[in-house]
């Protein structure tokens, strides 16, 4: 699967230069110039430029965080702005990189958003299947054993499917 991240940055320059450089990564890249500009689409990580000492950066997190929930945020700062910093990671920012910035150390911390995130959609997994097997359990209980291997199957076919997926 093809990583797609949202650039948001009222610096068109600076947004241009860091799409081209996650495209050479082979993620997708939209962008957007900020919070006067409505959300392009959906993304796994958002690099939101907080550079500029205002607080729409933040508002613009909220709204980011409210259509995108799973989405890692990674703040782009500047090493002075230490009170929208924490405001940010307040806000839902999963973490931070001071510009200027090697970018080495950026794919560090996109790579790492990336296993986080799909960490967390292994427990919700897990979790949706634990909770499945005890539906099943409970039909087993009431005796609708036919009922239960149904269910039992079900997932064990939804869990192939998705290793299958995961494997291409």
């Amino acid at each position: 699967m093809q990583a797609t991240a949202l650039i948001a940055s009222s610096d068109a320059t600076f947004a241009e230069t860091m799409e081209a450089l996650l495209q050479r990564w082979g993620m997708k890249v939209e962008l957007s110039g900020g919070s006067k500009h409505p959300l392009p689409m959906e993304a796994e990580i958002v690099l939101l430029d907080i550079r500029q000492d205002n607080s729409s950066g933040l508002s613009f997190l909220l709204s980011i965080r409210e259509k995108m929930p799973e989405a890692e945020i990674i703040l782009i700062n500047r090493p002075d702005n230490i009170k929208q910093s924490i405001a940010g990671m307040q806000a839902g920012a999963a973490d931070e990189i001071i510009a200027p910035f090697d970018t080495n150390a950026l794919k560090n911390i996109i790579s790492a958003a990336l296993r986080r995130r799909e960490k967390r959609k292994g427990k919700k997994s897990l979790l949706r299947r634990f909770g499945e097997a005890m539906t099943a359990a409970t039909f087993a209980q009431a005796g609708e054993f036919d009922t239960a291997v149904a269910l039992l199957d079900e997932q064990e076919d939804r869990g192939r499917s998705s290793s299958d997926r995961n494997r291409s």
